[in-house]
């Protein structure tokens, strides 16, 4: 068959991009496994039924792959069929203000959000194990991260954006600060600027950023003031954590 034989439409239910083959009255989702009728001059299908015209949410995949959403939407969630976001693939979206990414979704490639400048808030997944280059570069209006414990690492040049505060949910989460050689993972707030991450929360307490930042982790901070590197708590009489009772080195 030629292109020309098949139809784009995409998904009422889960908004994934499918060709169709025209001469058929319905089609599949290979992704949620939706009925979908197809809509032809000479038969209307149901409205509730009809494939949608490609406005809104559009997810083009590859598979289980999100390789780019071409949608116009101010708040998106990511179906749950997707196990990775591709490179690139909202890059430049200037109409995204939140998104939500399931726990479907075990890696997020390089620059997936870079300048999304509306993009102010991110639910990341509970699986990914990587912040990776470039990943919210020029997300001017996000202010406010959560890093879940699940992430070991977060790449250099990952987040040079809005920032202003991050909650780490594990505190071995490590980053990259500013060297001669690469941007840091994250900017600091300087006085001299006046922009950057400014307090950095894990397990329900504030830190200044700008005394953590050099450790390149939560816990080799915590060690090095004499709290426990693994909740922050204090240690009693006898080396034991107060509060996780892990025992002091």
């Amino acid at each position: 068959m030629e292109l020309n034989d098949y139809y784009q439409i995409v998904c009422p239910k889960c908004k994934a991009l499918l060709f169709a083959e025209k001469r058929l009255d319905h089609w599949y989702c290979g992704h949620c496994g939706e009925k979908i009728e197809i809509e032809k001059e000479e038969k209307k299908a149901a409205p509730e039924k009809a494939a949608p015209i490609l406005t809104g949410d559009i997810f083009l995949c590859d598979k289980e792959t999100l390789v780019k959403y071409a949608g116009n939407d101010e708040d998106v969630d990511i179906p749950e069929y997707v196990t990775k976001i591709d490179a690139c693939a909202f890059k430049d979206n200037t109409t995204i203000r939140t998104i939500h990414i399931p726990d479907t979704v075990l890696s997020i490639g390089d620059s997936a959000f870079e300048g999304c400048t509306a993009l102010s808030n991110v639910r990341l997944p509970n699986t990914i194990k990587k912040i990776g280059y470039k990943t919210f570069n020029g997300c001017d209006r996000l202010k406010t991260l959560t890093i879940p414990a699940s992430v070991e690492e977060i790449v250099y040049n990952a987040m040079c954006c809005g920032l202003e505060e991050i909650v780490f949910e594990s505190s071995s989460t490590t980053w990259e600060p500013l060297n001669d050689y690469t941007n840091p993972s994250f900017e600091i707030s300087r006085k001299a600027t006046e922009k950057g991450v400014t307090r950095i929360y894990f397990n329900g307490t504030a830190y200044e950023a700008s005394e953590v930042y050099r450790f390149k982790c939560v816990s080799a901070y915590l060690k090095s003031v004499g709290l426990c590197p693994l909740c922050g708590g204090k240690y009693g009489v006898f080396g034991k954590c107060k509060n996780c009772g892990n025992k002091k080195d």
